[in-house]
């Protein structure tokens, strides 16, 4: 694997006071007094299509995803890939229950920045820890509200549907009042994301902008100019914005 990686300091105090990293700018980080304990944590830099993958079985390792888009994916004995999540700055990515051998790994969607945390050597210590088991609860409670609002969308949207919540929920989560929102991902994301082909993925976006509920102003840029009309389509409740996992400032949007 070709990705970059870079060693970060966290020994100064005010990463353990305000559990804040200086470099990334990351707010209320959960891991920045127990990475302290050990002076280091690692940066990984990688370009679309690269991955991260726990090579010890069950692990203590998190990834932070800092800049640009990541995704946690699931690949089939045929090559097939399922995106399980779509991962955004600020989001916190947990490696506990990856199994050895698995073939889930965290992926670039875009160029993107991920912050890797392991806190393995402190597994014995981190038993008794209530506030880093709070922590992680926090972090597993939230992806697994996620989780499920997918799953439902995959079990009983039809293809038009899941399309369609997708893209509001893209601009609810990333959109800017008056600013297109710019689509970080392929046709071939949106469809491995979705449960579908990228030729449905293409038809159906056609549909989509000729019923006026989108309108994109370039391949990669669109703005819903009724959320209202879009929620009428769907049979479930409208996208609300998403909550980030983390808070996050500086250079981190």
């Amino acid at each position: 694997m070709n990705f970059q990686t870079d060693e970060l300091d966290f020994s100064n105090a005010s990463c353990r006071a305000e559990r804040i990293c200086a470099k990334c700018k990351i707010v209320g980080c959960p891991f920045a007094r127990r990475v302290a304990r050990s002076g280091t944590l690692a940066q990984h830099r990688l370009t679309r299509g690269q991955g991260i993958q726990c090579p010890d079985g069950a692990c203590l390792r998190f990834w932070i995803v800092i800049e640009g888009y990541a995704a946690t994916c699931t690949y089939f004995r045929d090559g097939r890939r399922q995106i399980l999540s779509i991962d955004e700055p600020g989001t916190a990515v947990c490696g506990l229950m990856v199994a050895e051998d698995s073939e889930q790994r965290l992926e670039a969607l875009t160029d993107c920045l991920v912050c890797e945390v392991d806190l393995t050597e402190q597994a014995l210590e981190l038993r008794n820890d209530a506030e880093f088991l709070a922590d992680v609860s926090r972090m597993l409670h939230e992806r697994l509200e996620r989780s499920i609002v997918h799953v439902s969308m995959l079990g009983r949207l039809d293809s038009f549907e899941r399309v369609t919540y997708f893209l509001a929920d893209m601009a609810t989560r990333h959109g800017r009042k008056g600013a297109p929102v710019t689509l970080s991902m392929s046709r071939e994301d949106i469809a491995d994301y979705l449960g579908l082909n990228t030729d449905s993925v293409s038809r159906i976006l056609t549909r989509i902008r000729k019923a006026g509920l989108v309108r994109f102003v370039s391949p990669t840029e669109y703005f819903v100019p009724d959320m209202k009309a879009v929620a009428r389509r769907l049979p479930v409740a409208a996208p609300t914005p998403a909550r980030s996992m983390l808070a996050t400032g500086g250079h981190v949007q």
